[in-house]
């Protein structure tokens, strides 16, 4: 009897002091900490489980909230207890700039498991130059031509498989498509050979199903880190390549000559994450341009009166030398890459670790930068200030931090979109502006896959 009175005692003195510190702790937050002064709801800075709701149970819808918290409260506000988020372009280009004092958040970067160690998460920016030092020559523009025969021969396959689906009359999945292409792209560039998801006709391979459930799942990542211990296993023979060098050859080769090179572990966060950062972003970016060209027909036929004056090879494809130069296919094929939200970490004199989260997308979305922006204008590219707006294009994002990848995603774009719009006549197929609603996570997604009907193939 004593014995249930005392640990019945316990829980109740537990919380007890549960609620007495939850509470201290709420008033802390609210009145003495040095993020009090910044504008926000007042249940933002009191508890993180606002960003949750909004994360995780309303899936990814935290960034959309962001325009009208700084409507409400102005250009800085409180998100969170510990972050704030900033809309201020000038700003922006400062957090970005090459010589950045900012860092990025180790707190939302080492997040997630054994993902660490991948060139996107790490911290340091000593250790991130050297890496990206290390592989950069095989994103380069003279590495581009090289691998272009690579890239087109995907996209010819794709055009087959888009063939099949016209001579059954079914729907076509374009984010199984181009989401096909992107990954037989990136596995050539990081191993030198290719799954050949293309060549099939499945809706959707397990490989990129797992991509797909991890995307579904980075929110809840991102507030339960302890939920994504991954385990995975990647064979040393990446590197065992007959062909031309490949990402892991170069990070190897360099491993040789490192104190502390990259372990098994590491290894595996680059094969994960690049394959990632390769296959999701540009597939849906793909899907999304596929969107808008056939909800925007005066759109389309501009881009088929450029490529009118381009030539095509034996095959009749057009290749990329013929295409990087077009203005409006070059504007349009990048206007649809997905935003990321990138946090950044800086320290301050008042406070020792203050965290700002800066959504790239609140440029794009900017009025005073791009009038209308909710409207699709390829034309406002092409007009007098097109240059002076190619500084505040920021989907692959700036600085020392920028995308390494871009050269080989314009390659992908501009192949896919020029020549399946000109060599099929298709129409949108249960898609429309709701399912192509975008949510947050570790890259934007659309809440449902862009669907065509190919009704001919063009003469």
């Amino acid at each position: 009897m004593a014995l249930t009175y005392s640990v019945s005692g316990s829980i109740q003195m537990l919380l007890v002091g549960g609620l007495l510190y939850s509470i201290g702790l709420l008033f802390y937050r609210l009145f003495f900490h040095p993020l009090r002064k910044i504008p926000g709801p007042w249940y933002a800075a009191a508890t993180s489980w606002y960003e949750f709701y909004y994360d995780v149970v309303l899936d990814g819808q935290l960034v959309r909230q962001y325009p009208i918290l700084h409507d409400k409260y102005g250009p800085v506000i409180r998100i969170s207890p510990d972050r704030i988020h900033v809309s201020d372009p000038s700003f922006f280009r400062e957090v970005y700039a090459n010589n950045s004092r900012y860092l990025k958040d180790s707190g939302f970067y080492q997040a997630f498991g054994t993902l660490k160690y991948s060139i996107v998460m790490l911290i340091d920016p000593e250790e991130h130059k050297q890496r990206r030092n290390t592989v950069k020559s095989l994103f380069s523009t003279r590495q581009m031509d090289q691998l272009a025969p690579s890239i087109l021969d995907v996209v010819r396959r794709a055009m087959n498989r888009a063939q099949r689906s016209c001579d059954r009359g079914a729907p076509l999945n374009t984010q199984a498509l181009w989401s096909s292409v992107t990954v037989d792209t990136i596995m050539s560039v990081l191993f030198d050979r290719q799954m050949n998801f293309v060549d099939s006709d499945e809706e959707m391979p397990p490989f990129l199903d797992a991509m797909t459930k991890f995307a579904d799942n980075f929110l809840l990542t991102k507030h339960f880190p302890l939920m994504n211990r991954l385990a995975v296993g990647l064979p040393m023979s990446i590197a065992a390549s007959d062909g031309r060098p490949t990402y892991f050859d170069l990070l190897l080769r360099s491993n040789a000559k490192m104190p502390n090179g990259l372990n098994r572990e590491a290894l595996v966060d680059e094969a994960f994450v690049l394959c990632f950062a390769g296959t999701d972003t540009t597939g849906i970016g793909l899907s999304l341009g596929t969107y808008y060209l056939l909800k925007n027909p005066e759109k389309l036929n501009k881009m088929l009166d450029e490529l009118k004056t381009m030539k095509t090879n034996a095959e009749g494809l057009f290749e990329y030398r013929e295409l990087c130069n077009l203005p409006y296919l070059r504007f349009f094929a990048c206007l649809h890459q997905c935003p990321e939200s990138l946090p950044a970490e800086f320290l301050l004199e008042v406070y020792t670790s203050l965290v700002i989260f800066f959504l790239e997308g609140t440029i794009h979305d900017n009025p005073d930068i791009f009038p209308e922006p909710e409207r699709f204008i390829p034309e406002r590219w092409l007009g007098e200030n097109g240059w002076e707006l190619e500084k505040w294009f920021v989907p692959f994002s700036k600085g020392t931090r920028a995308c390494i990848g871009l050269n080989v995603a314009y390659m992908e774009m501009y192949l896919c979109l020029a020549n399946l719009f000109t060599r099929f006549n298709m129409s949108l197929y249960k898609t429309d502006d709701n399912t192509t609603q975008w949510v947050d996570g570790p890259a934007a997604r659309i809440r449902e896959s862009v669907k065509v009907n190919i009704h001919s193939v063009k003469m």
